[in-house]
């Protein structure tokens, strides 16, 4: 385990600020997977709303691992357009060592169009996080992808933190 790794997951800032931060990159950019994996505790999931072929929303699972040797090679090797993600507002909530994020966040295919506010798409994230063994951990991600039938709600457009 590297320590600068452990430096950036001590509080839940500066943890989900890390998961953003560790995705973005131009085409070919390796990222650090290596980092990407560390956020996430070993049986934490990543779980997204998509539409299927009829146009009905459904849930998809993937594990960080997995999302690491498809999505990430994707990233690295095929896609043809950068990838950045900017967070616009978070509201956080904590209870002893159980934390909660609700993140509404853009993504761009370019640094310029993110300098435009050009997001292609945007979504709201819900974090499950969990303190313990001296850090803060990703425990599960949750998302589902902002439409005009599902608005990001007033409250996650700003950044808030409760207790």
């Amino acid at each position: 385990m590297k320590k600068e790794y452990l430096k950036r997951v001590q509080n839940i800032d500066d943890l989900i600020t890390a998961f953003y931060a560790c995705l973005g990159g131009e085409p070919g950019e390796k990222r650090d997977w290596d980092f990407f994996r560390f956020l996430f505790h070993p049986q934490a999931y990543k779980i997204g709303y998509e539409k299927d072929i009829n146009r009905n929303f459904r849930l998809q699972w993937i594990h960080p691992n997995d999302y690491v040797e498809r999505i990430g090679y994707w990233f690295d090797n095929t896609r043809e357009t950068a990838f950045y993600e900017r967070e616009v507002g978070r509201v956080v909530e904590s209870y002893a060592n159980i934390g909660h994020a609700f993140s509404h966040c853009e993504a761009f295919h370019s640094k310029e169009d993110m300098a435009n506010n050009k997001p292609y798409k945007q979504d709201v994230k819900s974090i499950q996080l969990a303190y313990y063994q001296d850090r803060w951990w990703i425990v599960n991600m949750f998302w589902h992808g902002v439409t005009p039938e599902f608005p990001v709600p007033d409250r996650y457009k700003k950044f808030q933190q409760f207790p």
